[in-house]
């Protein structure tokens, strides 16, 4: 966008771009242009989306059941892998969540009787949220405020959509669409009905290649991104659930219940779903499980007793410590579908019959030591406050542990897990390379290896490469030279004209193979990926 100058339609390597609505990608040209095109620059946002929505929503726990309840909710939601990890990838889910999350904080306020103005905050918010990752999502929250009116039997509802808030959410939402249909003939109907309706059909015109994980794969793996918090959900959603909801805070707490079991029923029963879906649930989660624990620690008639909550987590944390340290000693692998599972890409690969690049088991021993110390040191202090029977030990117990863990282990963990993935040692090897007149291209979607991008001086060739999040941008008339077949490559391969290749894909089923073996250099070769010429350099080998 800041090289063009076109801030309406996004591109990807020349190409249209319309999976994502620009409101990351504005905000990053920004930080872009400050402190220039840097990875820390690009993960601004996303972190500083993360510490909002942890901020929103410890103020939304205050204002519900007192300082206590926001300060667990606002540390509960930063602490679980889903949110942490997030926060450190460059993708507009938290910016969505964050916003999703100010809006229940607007409704809130309103709902409280605490001004209209929540109102202007509820509404706004939507419209932020649409053009920050998806208008059908961020109308959801307007579904789920109708089936909680319904629930409580209240009227009219009138009130709750004054004329003006259309307008606003209209204001906001609509004109960047309205702009990209007018620049870009089937805009609409590919975001709306291919990208929507045909994708929960299964009968998508423009497919990517997106793996999406069974329900109860996707049940799972939210579970596991909320812990050690989800132990507590299921006191957590019956204690709202549990009539009567006879004040404006009670109701609310059902209604914060009814959002984050739509949110993840609706990704359980739908076709389509991938790991990250569950996050705009997890504010809703930690102030519903913050409201459990502050019960607990009061003695509050009907509350969960302090065995029912430090229970599991003494589990937990012990059954976490044995596995941390069977790992480390070699005893137990990590089984590679576990993996596959958890990571997007890897389930593009295991799709295709390739498997991931991963770290020799020497890389990760300290790593895995440093876990199983904190969750040891974790697991006797949680014996100490069950044997105890002190709730308040035993979640500032779990909340220290997740503290130390996360960012000691956790981001460790993804830093050596993206180091093995990292596109970056090929692309600068490339960069050096390059000479005026040379040809980049890429084998397979160029998502798999869209950072190269940043560094490489000119627009790369895609080969075979259509099933993507470009694949509907590849039918406008400038994506032509972009995308290659094996065909053309070919021609052009046997030629004087110097060509780099980067593949993503395995040589037992790369377009390599249709290529004349003494005219095929390998470069070098990291990251799961390949890196051809077909000119000899000093140096390369022949395959």
């Amino acid at each position: 966008m800041a090289a063009l100058g076109d801030w309406i339609t996004p591109r990807v390597d020349g190409v249209r771009y319309f999976d994502t609505p620009p409101l990351l990608y504005w905000l990053t040209s920004g930080s872009f242009a400050v402190a220039g095109t840097t990875p820390a620059a690009a993960r601004l946002w996303p972190a500083l989306a993360a510490v909002g929505v942890a901020a929103v929503t410890a103020r939304l726990g205050v204002m519900l059941g007192g300082p206590r309840v926001g300060l667990l909710a606002g540390l509960m939601v930063a602490t679980n892998l889903g949110v942490f990890l997030c926060g450190r990838i460059v993708e507009p889910d938290l910016v969505f969540v964050l916003w999703l999350t100010l809006a229940w904080a607007g409704f809130a306020i309103a709902y409280s009787g605490r001004g209209r103005r929540g109102l202007v905050l509820f509404y706004a918010a939507l419209g932020l949220a649409a053009i920050t990752k998806d208008i059908v999502g961020a109308l959801a929250p307007l579904v789920v405020v109708a089936m909680f009116f319904w629930l409580t039997g209240e009227r009219p509802l009138t009130p709750w959509v004054p004329w003006w808030s259309v307008l606003l959410l209209a204001a906001i939402a609509l004109p960047w669409y309205v702009l990209v249909e007018a620049r870009n003939r089937g805009f609409l109907w590919y975001t709306l009905v291919d990208n929507h309706v045909l994708r929960f059909a299964r009968q998508r015109v423009f497919p990517d290649e997106d793996v999406p994980l069974g329900s109860s794969a996707f049940l799972l793996v939210t579970l596991l991104a909320f812990l050690p918090w989800a132990l507590a959900l299921p006191w957590a959603l019956l204690r709202a659930f549990r009539r009567p909801w006879e004040d404006a805070p009670s109701r609310l707490w059902l209604l914060f219940a009814l959002w984050a079991v739509v949110v993840v029923g609706f990704f359980t029963a739908s076709p389509f779903k991938l790991p990250h879906h569950g996050l705009p649930a997890f504010p809703a989660l930690a102030l519903l499980v913050a409201r459990v624990w502050d019960e607990t620690i009061d003695a509050a008639p009907g509350s969960a007793g302090p065995r029912a909550l430090l229970g599991p987590l003494l589990v937990l944390f012990a059954l976490a410590t044995i596995a941390l340290v069977a790992a480390w000693s070699g005893v137990v692998r990590i089984p590679p579908d576990v993996l596959a599972t958890l990571d997007g890409s890897a389930r593009r690969l295991a799709a295709t019959g390739q498997s991931a690049p991963g770290s020799p088991l020497d890389a990760w021993r300290p790593l895995l030591a440093r876990g199983a110390v904190i969750f040891g040191i974790g697991t006797v202090a949680m014996a100490v406050a069950l044997w105890r029977r002190a709730a308040a030990l035993g979640v500032g117990v779990a909340l220290a542990t997740t503290i130390a863990f996360l960012p000691t282990v956790a981001a460790e963990g993804m830093a050596q897990f993206v180091r093995a993935r990292s596109v970056q040692p090929l692309a600068a090897t490339l960069a050096q390379r390059l000479r005026p007149g040379d040809v980049v291209l890429h084998e397979g979607a160029i998502e798999h290896s869209a950072s190269a991008l940043l560094v490489l001086p000119a627009r790369v060739g895609i080969v075979n490469g259509f099933q993507s999040s470009l694949a509907f941008g590849a039918t406008f008339p400038e994506a032509r030279e972009v995308f290659w077949d094996a065909p053309r490559l070919q021609a052009t391969w046997s030629g004087q004209r110097r060509l780099f290749l980067l593949s993503a894909v395995d040589p037992a089923r790369s377009v390599v193979r249709t290529l004349a073996p003494a005219s095929v250099h390998l470069i070098a070769q990291t990251g799961g990926r390949w890196l051809y010429s077909n000119l000899a350099d000093p140096g390369t080998s022949v395959r």
